[in-house]
């Protein structure tokens, strides 16, 4: 073989490798460009999202997804409908977004609107939807918009019961919350007119006051009878105040002390006090633990304390 043949031959042996190795990273290429396309194929067939694409501007495609979703046929608004000068978009005030998609080619996400196709071709079916646009970048900007609805109608129902009930609750809650306030007030009026009944002082004479006690004597209710007896001592200038022990069935050591210091209260404010209806089981108490009541008279009814007060002395026999 002259040279001149066998050079000839390896320049061609040269141009075949390099065909082929261009044809293989031609081949790996496509196998990564077919992944994304699978992809986008697999959103567009998949009958789950509404695809609507753009060409300057204009509706140009959409899936039948799209056409389920809002009862329309594409091909009627294909060519015509510019989501740029959609009057529902521009009411809702949305038209800087999407702007920002179709002049700036950034990805944009519309919120969540009620959109009637009704008012622009006058049939279809109102959905809330939620959609995002995703512009197909070319060296120019973008060549494509791709819009993808979501329906959101069983979610924004759903929001709507929420919401009802929500307020019904909190209706509820305010009505309850009111009657709970009116039976307090009117459990603490009870209680204040029990409070009034359990320490009733009465005006029996000029000058003379009565206290009858009934039941038994606790701290509680020895102070409310303190602090009602001085006020109507000072209320009305009372020189004399009969306590009468009738109706306490026990008068133990705690009582008869809650007792000596309403006594001294009433000295203190000029009121002169008389204890009436000590039973001889509550004298021997007093005496076995010291709690006389030294200089206060004592009477064993009531009828006999108010006498000595109007008569200064006992009725005769």
């Amino acid at each position: 073989m002259e040279p001149t043949e066998s050079a000839a031959l390896s320049h061609e042996e040269q141009t075949i490798e390099e065909l082929r190795r261009e044809n293989e990273e031609l081949r790996r290429r496509v196998a990564e460009l077919e992944v994304p396309a699978r992809r986008y194929q697999a959103i567009y067939d998949g009958g789950v999202v509404s695809v609507q694409i753009y060409r300057d501007g204009y509706s140009a495609e959409a899936n039948a997804c799209w056409d389920r979703l809002w009862g329309l046929r594409p091909e009627e608004i294909h060519g015509s409908y510019s989501l740029l000068k959609d009057a529902q978009v521009a009411a809702a005030g949305f038209l800087p977004v999407v702007e920002r998609a179709f002049h700036d080619g950034e990805a944009t996400r519309l919120p969540t609107i009620r959109y009637d196709p009704v008012e622009l071709t006058g049939y279809g079916s109102a959905r809330w939807v939620a959609s995002a646009l995703l512009p197909v970048k070319g060296t120019s900007g973008p060549r494509e918009v791709v819009q993808l609805h979501m329906d959101v109608g069983e979610l924004k129902r759903s929001e709507d019961e929420l919401r009802a009930q929500k307020q019904q609750l909190e209706t509820a809650v305010a009505e309850r919350t009111a009657e709970l306030a009116e039976q307090l007030r009117i459990s603490e009026e009870q209680q204040r007119a029990i409070a009034t009944l359990s320490t009733p002082v009465l005006r029996v004479w000029s000058g003379i006051l009565a206290v009858p006690l009934i039941g038994h004597i606790d701290p509680d209710r020895a102070a409310r009878v303190l602090d009602v007896l001085l006020q109507s001592i000072t209320a009305t200038s009372a020189e004399h105040v009969i306590i009468d022990v009738t109706g306490v069935p026990q008068i133990d050591a705690h009582a008869a002390r809650h007792l000596r210091d309403t006594v001294r209260a009433a000295g203190l404010l000029g009121a002169q006090c008389l204890i009436v209806g000590i039973s001889g089981r509550t004298a021997r108490m007093l005496v076995e633990c010291g709690l006389d009541f030294e200089g206060v008279p004592t009477f064993a009814t009531l009828q006999e304390g108010l006498r000595r007060l109007l008569f200064g002395r006992p009725e005769p026999t």
